[in-house]
């Protein structure tokens, strides 16, 4: 400070000895490397807790980025995973500038509100390449709607990760959204003491996006230690002898070697579903007209449509667009072919815009 002396929230965190560093290597940490506690025991957090916590932060990373990528058609690697604790008065000074806030609940095989922070840089890098608008600066209702959406996919891959990391079934809220205009605004509402996880996206030729998750302490202890049951279940599973947990005597068998072909697992499922008629609909265009307008209709009336000449018409299946094409004839029959499957991020806006 520039008259020499210390704030109180310093003289604080040097009473509590956070000048004490508890960083871990890449790798005791998973791949996330651990901050300083700020404004909490250095006993908050054991080392186990530190490990656990950074191997489930890179494979949540690892999955959002993998989600990403398809909905962005665009490489996006995870990369810089970093963790730290402490009051959450402490750790949101470090977030400046503009930013959004999405809150979302955990439930079922663990409980508890996790705070996505991501800066509103981070957000335009992401939505800009969503909405194909590369030199948009605002925070529009259609890029916080879009956000909302994107993080709704990425927080499905986080809860896929704690499903599979933890042996519960864990289930999420939809993402609440606030625009925030600093990170003094940040909220948390089950405690002031917090861990953060730190971590980016670098998207392929068009920057980095960051991201900022918080959650309570109690939480972050909840998933280290059900990760540490779900671990010494499966040791247990696998380093038991049969023989002594039966008492009869058992022998291998062998087998011959699997032959490469489909995955049955993967077929066998969606084969139940193959012969399921759906309804195909080929969507010329469409149009809004008042309650007048319907009632002047008659032979002859002309209704004229949002499509161009010469557009691609839509294809939905069971209302929902799949795909675009042109239209054909064939012998004498009208006919569709397929000029461009839509994909899940295009589906998403006009979902979107049907709700208008």
């Amino acid at each position: 400070m520039s008259d020499g002396t210390l704030s109180q929230d310093e003289i604080d965190a040097l009473l509590q000895g956070t000048d004490e560093l508890m960083s871990e290597n890449m790798g005791n940490t998973g791949g996330a490397g651990f901050a300083p506690s700020k404004g909490v025991s250095a006993e908050a957090l054991s080392e186990t807790d530190k490990a656990n916590i950074g191997e489930v932060l890179r494979e949540i990373g690892q999955a959002q980025a993998t989600t990403l990528s398809t909905l962005t058609n665009l490489n996006c690697v995870f990369g810089s995973p970093f963790i730290d604790s402490g009051q959450l008065e402490v750790l949101k000074k470090d977030i400046k500038g503009k930013l959004i806030q999405a809150k979302v609940n955990l439930s079922g095989g663990i409980n508890g509100e996790w705070v996505y922070v991501v800066p509103e840089k981070s957000v335009l890098t992401i939505t800009n390449i969503l909405i194909g608008q590369e030199n948009n600066t605002e925070v529009t209702d259609l890029v916080k709607n879009t956000f909302g959406e994107l993080l709704s996919q990425i927080t499905g891959s986080l809860v896929s990760v704690l499903s599979d990391k933890l042996g519960k079934q864990v289930t999420i809220s939809t993402p609440i959204l606030d625009y925030l205009n600093d990170g003094s605004a940040v909220t948390f509402s089950t405690s002031q003491y917090v861990v953060r996880l730190n971590y980016i996206f670098n998207v392929q030729d068009k920057g980095s996006a960051k991201f900022y998750a918080f959650m309570a302490l109690s939480l972050a202890k909840n998933i280290s230690s059900s990760l540490s049951s779900a671990k010494a279940a499966v040791s247990s599973s696998y380093g038991a002898d049969p023989q002594q947990q039966s008492g009869v005597p058992v022998r291998s068998i062998g087998f011959e070697p699997l032959q490469v072909g489909v995955a049955s697992e993967a077929m066998g499922n969606i084969a139940l579903l193959l012969d399921v008629p759906m309804r195909v609909t080929v969507e010329l265009g469409r149009t809004k007209m008042t309650i007048k307008e319907i009632l002047g209709l008659g032979e002859g009336s002309i209704i004229e449509l949002d499509k161009l000449a010469g557009e691609p018409v839509d294809i939905l299946v069971n209302d929902k667009l799949i795909a675009q094409g042109e239209v054909v004839v064939i012998d004498e029959n009208f006919a569709v072919r397929v000029t461009k499957i839509v994909s899940p991020m295009e589906r998403i806006f006009e979902n979107q815009e049907n709700k208008f």
